[in-house]
């Protein structure tokens, strides 16, 4: 039987912009720039919490409720 040639990995970074009760509105300039800013911290973080061998295959950013979730997908060759 064949083995697939990769193994996988997620990361998850989950960014709650919400202060109190106040909710964001991505319509709004200031908001769309302070979720850019989060994200912009988020990601440069990220090239730590890689380990070495693993590579990015993709990513995603979905919002569910108040919560911005970024997801990253890596990769590395199997190992036997």
């Amino acid at each position: 039987m064949s083995h697939h040639p990769y193994q996988y990995r997620i990361l998850v970074e989950y960014l709650t912009p919400t202060v109190g009760s106040i909710k964001p509105d991505y319509g709004e300039e200031s908001d769309e720039q302070s979720l850019t800013a989060k994200l912009e911290e988020a990601v440069e973080h990220l090239p730590d919490a890689i380990a070495e061998g693993w590579e990015v295959n993709s990513h995603s950013l979905t919002v569910a409720r108040d919560t911005v979730i970024l997801s990253v997908l890596l990769r590395r060759p199997a190992t036997r």
